[in-house]
């Protein structure tokens, strides 16, 4: 079977473990066979990752970037592991780690998004404008979860006001959307790193300023 239909064979695999692993979550009875089968759908997701890169990728160093790969899931199932393992945690910090490791999933993809833009690997308008989504939604959702953590933790406090809270909200909303369309339209994704690096720190800062500004 050729690799590129084996590559997308597992993709659609991986999406719809993950779809139904997410609806079963939804449901305290059957939540822990969704987490499994979520998982499942990682392993393939993994798996594929490893096939594009040895039967694909004709510029990538195999051995180097499965290492990093390797490497990259170390370090994580370590952390998550001995640091914020659900056996470890005690029930009223749940939400917390939750919390966590719903924004580490939005960094990801923002990393993700990001070393596409750097790289100036994703070319084409849609692939662009997905790129960029994909960099808002996950820049918006790691900073979102910090600060839900930060509230749940009880180290936001209280009421952060100032004067003209709404009017600079929508300015870095603005600024945002205004830096992602000339990324996509203008600068056809060869903006420069400062310029791409300005519209992910504009998206991190909406969202926080909007959170952390709000009543808490």
């Amino acid at each position: 079977m050729n690799a590129q239909l084996l590559i997308e064979a597992s993709s659609f695999a991986a999406a719809f473990l993950f779809i139904y692993g997410l609806k079963r979550m939804s449901s305290p009875v059957t939540a822990r066979s969704g987490i499994v089968v979520a998982g499942f759908g990682m392993l393939v997701a993994v798996l594929a990752s490893f096939l594009y890169v040895f039967g694909v990728e004709e510029d990538a160093k195999p051995f180097l970037t499965a290492n990093v790969i390797l490497a990259a899931i170390a370090l994580g199932t370590g952390v998550g592991w001995a640091w914020w393992s659900g056996k470890k945690v005690p029930m009223t910090g749940m939400p917390q780690m939750v919390a966590l490791y719903n924004g580490m999933g939005g960094g990801a993809a923002a990393a993700i998004a990001a070393v596409e833009l750097l790289g100036g690997k994703a070319h084409g308008t849609v692939p662009l404008l997905v790129t960029i989504i994909g960099a808002l939604i996950g820049s918006v959702s790691l900073a979102g979860s910090l600060i839900a953590w930060a509230k749940l933790d009880g180290r936001i406090n209280g009421t952060w006001r100032i004067k003209g809270q709404q009017v600079l909200n929508g300015s870095v909303f603005a600024g945002t959307l205004a830096l992602g369309l000339y990324i996509v339209f203008v600068a056809n994704g060869n903006a420069s790193a400062a310029l791409t690096s300005l519209f992910f720190i504009a998206a991190l800062v909406l969202v926080s300023g909007r959170q952390a500004l709000a009543a808490i």
